[in-house]
């Protein structure tokens, strides 16, 4: 499945702790990237604000899917992936909100 940078998608996300399991996540690769490598940058959406320092909050304007919990952008939890491990997308992110969120990627892991 293909997918452009601020898509919101449900992936197979792999966590060292339990292997891979259906998450959704916010893509933040350009799509230059993904059309040269083959391979997509995602970041972790989560129902849980742990490590708040490296959360960023959506709320509903921000994204065209409406999440059943609040959620939390997981920025310090990036995952390179493939188009196969995507399940669906389910929506996207304006633009104005996943610059910042970005930016709070770049200040979470730099």
């Amino acid at each position: 499945m293909k997918c452009r940078q601020g898509d919101i998608i449900e992936i197979n996300f792999h966590f060292p702790d339990v292997g891979f399991k259906p998450h959704f996540a916010i893509v933040v690769s350009n799509d230059e990237l993904q059309e040269i490598e083959g391979y997509i940058y995602v970041v972790l959406i989560s129902s849980k604000q742990h490590n708040p320092e490296y959360s960023y909050t959506l709320t509903k304007e921000m994204t065209s899917y409406n999440f059943d919990k609040q959620s939390y952008v997981k920025c310090q939890i990036l995952e390179l992936s493939t188009s196969r491990d995507i399940i669906k997308r389910v929506g996207s992110i304006k633009r104005t909100y996943l610059l910042e969120i970005q930016q709070k990627i770049i200040q979470s892991i730099f």
